[in-house]
């Protein structure tokens, strides 16, 4: 075979490749575009809904803004107005429980997973990893099945229905959580590096803040993260352990559906400020987690 064919062929070939290339991007570039239309849907549909009348719900469906219904802010006035207090005691109560308990569930998740991850215990039959999964099957459980019992014990110690009784319930709810996800981060650690810190004459404390402590950002922003997502959309226990003072956002919104005629517009208005604070928490955290993946053994 001649150089020219030789040539000719790999140019071929070349093209071909780019050719399969740009078909495979051109198709994930249009699976990317439907999932975006799929999970972006509800949140534009709620959106909508929060600019009409009863009227333009349940004559509908209308879609377009000014062509097929004319918005209104009546469900905005109305969140500002008669139903302020209501929202803003489940928002703030929602901010500080899933907030705080997230907070603690961490920080006690994190002293857990070191421990089963760096030492070795056994008591009896049981190893890390049975004292591991005993962790987590509190987490497999249904909250349905532990919250009859919990409800009695915060009778019993006057916790119904009050900030302190909600942030130990969500802490309870996700520490299992936060001990499965750290064990794995603090395992993929190395060993040496504590060693190496404890040679340069840093104690067991400064190994773990300065050492590990930095090393496991992600994971503990990751953990954070999701404790917060569970806490902020959980119902059950809010709904079984509070009445009034202690309501949580998910809880308003139930009453205001638990009615005759469901409103609606005003459902869904709420539901717009209800996913503001989860948007936020994903924006800072998410850029903290690639900052601290970079840069996390480097201090």
């Amino acid at each position: 075979m001649t150089t020219g064919a030789k040539m000719a062929e790999s140019s071929s070939t070349t093209a071909r490749r780019r050719n399969i290339f740009g078909s495979t991007r051109l198709v994930r570039i249009g699976l990317l575009f439907v999932w975006g239309l799929f999970a972006g849907f509800p949140c534009y549909w709620m959106a909508v809904t929060a600019f009409k009348q009863q009227r333009d719900i349940y004559r509908g469906p209308y879609f377009v803004p000014f062509l097929d219904f004319t918005p209104t802010t009546r469900a905005w006035e109305f969140m500002m107005g008669p139903a302020r207090e209501d929202v803003l005691r489940g928002l703030v109560n929602s901010l500080l429980f899933a907030g705080v308990s997230s907070f603690f569930a961490v920080v006690l998740g994190a002293f857990a997973a070191y421990g089963l991850a760096r030492y070795q215990y056994r008591y009896g039959p049981y190893r890390n990893n049975d004292i591991a999964f005993l962790i987590v099957s509190q987490r497999i459980m249904p909250p349905i099945v532990a919250v009859i019992a919990l409800f009695a014990m915060f009778k019993t110690v006057n916790l119904i229905d009050t900030p302190i009784g909600m942030i130990i319930a969500y802490t309870w709810f996700n520490l299992p959580l936060t001990v499965f996800l750290l064990t794995d981060f603090m395992n993929r650690i190395p060993i040496e590096i504590e060693q190496a810190a404890a040679i340069d004459g840093y104690g067991k404390g400064a190994q773990i803040w300065k050492v590990v402590l930095p090393l496991t950002m992600p994971g503990l922003a990751a953990a954070y993260l999701l404790s917060f997502f569970f806490a902020w959309n959980d119902f059950i226990l809010a709904l079984m352990l509070t009445f009034r003072t202690s309501v949580t956002l998910p809880i308003v919104i139930t009453n205001m559906s638990a009615q005759m005629e469901p409103r609606w517009w005003l459902i869904s208005a709420v539901g717009i400020v209800a996913i503001i604070p989860p948007i936020l928490a994903v924006v800072v955290l998410d850029r903290f987690i690639e900052r601290q993946v970079l840069h996390g053994g480097m201090r």
